[in-house]
């Protein structure tokens, strides 16, 4: 299985997101490899501070990318962290992949970001998963999100990723929700990759 946490605007979660889902995995005993292809590198120093928890694997060139997919097994989980700009690799990783994660908020520079993403998006030939992320709690109206999805190949997932501090806390020792106490963030991420394997 495939899952590549994709914008072609930095900042709006890819990696948070991509390093949670990961740990999520790992919370069910699945084998998981993360190739991290932003030139942040935040899974791979995520990785680092973790003591090595994943193989994480920083392919430069489509071919690298592909070699790596080629040789992911049936019982394995390969989470692809992409960056935030529009380069060949990141769209391999979206043609290549079997789950497609956009994460997603109100803010007015994502939005605008996004409606630029469309476009590449539209290109893949596979259904676009859309998280609205780092949401307000009170937050009810979505309305300026759903009126710029294409139903057409995009999902708007039922789960939401609320705006916590838990979420950036835990990244300082490459840590996650799971090695928090934070039921709700865990609740969240856990229901994140269940919707997201179902789709």
């Amino acid at each position: 299985m495939i899952i590549t946490v994709a914008h072609s605007k930095g900042g709006v979660g890819k990696s948070t997101l991509a390093w949670n889902l990961a740990n999520a995995l790992l919370q069910e005993n699945k084998k998981i490899k993360i190739a991290d292809i932003d030139f942040q590198q935040t899974c791979y120093f995520l990785n680092l501070l973790a003591e090595n928890r994943f193989e994480v694997l920083q392919p430069q060139t489509g071919a690298e990318l592909l070699e790596i997919i080629s040789n992911i097994q049936d019982d394995e989980h390969l989470i692809i962290d992409t960056g935030g700009f529009d380069i060949d690799i990141n769209r391999l990783a979206i043609q290549k992949a079997n789950k497609v994660l956009v994460p997603l908020s109100e803010s007015p520079m994502d939005i605008i970001g996004f409606e630029t993403f469309k476009a590449i998006l539209s290109e893949s030939n596979i259904q676009i998963n859309v998280v609205l992320n780092n949401v307000f709690h009170s937050q009810k109206d979505f309305s300026s999100i759903t009126s710029i999805l294409d139903f057409n190949y995009m999902k708007l997932l039922d789960t939401k990723i609320i705006q916590r501090k838990i979420y950036k806390t835990v990244l300082a020792n490459g840590g996650s929700v799971f090695e928090s106490n934070n039921s709700k963030a865990k609740k969240e991420i856990k229901a994140l990759l269940n919707e997201l394997l179902k789709c």
